[in-house]
């Protein structure tokens, strides 16, 4: 971009025709490149200042989560993890239906069937 800026600027100012054009050329060449590092530099030092803000995952947290579907998809049928799945990805329930052919209202008693186990499972949960 150093090299256009260069060209445009030695056809439309008379002044700089003095120079030879390979002058104004590099000294513009090593402004954009100047400018270039200087931006990537405030990117870098932004980046590592958020990754230094950034909360840690709790690796308890996340080996909790694993274990509650581990023990909610061992606890289901083939049918309810299914639903659930397709839930979980954020379609309603009349599209689950359609999909699997069902009715919304069997939808929705094998979900609460669902809901049921993972109650009994994690009794304070609710």
């Amino acid at each position: 971009m150093g090299y256009l800026s260069a060209v445009r600027r030695y056809l439309t100012r008379p002044t700089l025709r003095r120079y030879a054009f390979s002058t104004i050329a590099w000294k513009s060449m090593r402004r954009s490149i100047a400018v270039f590092h200087r931006a990537e530099a405030l990117r870098m030092q932004a980046e590592q200042r958020y990754l230094e803000t950034a909360p840690e995952k709790d690796p308890m947290e996340e080996l909790e989560a694993r274990l509650l579907l581990h023990d909610l998809a061992s606890s289901a049928s083939r049918p309810q993890y299914e639903l659930a799945a397709l839930r979980l990805q954020g379609y309603s329930i009349a599209e689950v239906a359609r999909q699997h052919g069902m009715k919304p209202k069997r939808v929705r008693r094998l979900l609460k069937e669902l809901y049921r186990v993972y109650f009994q499972l994690y009794p304070g949960a609710s």
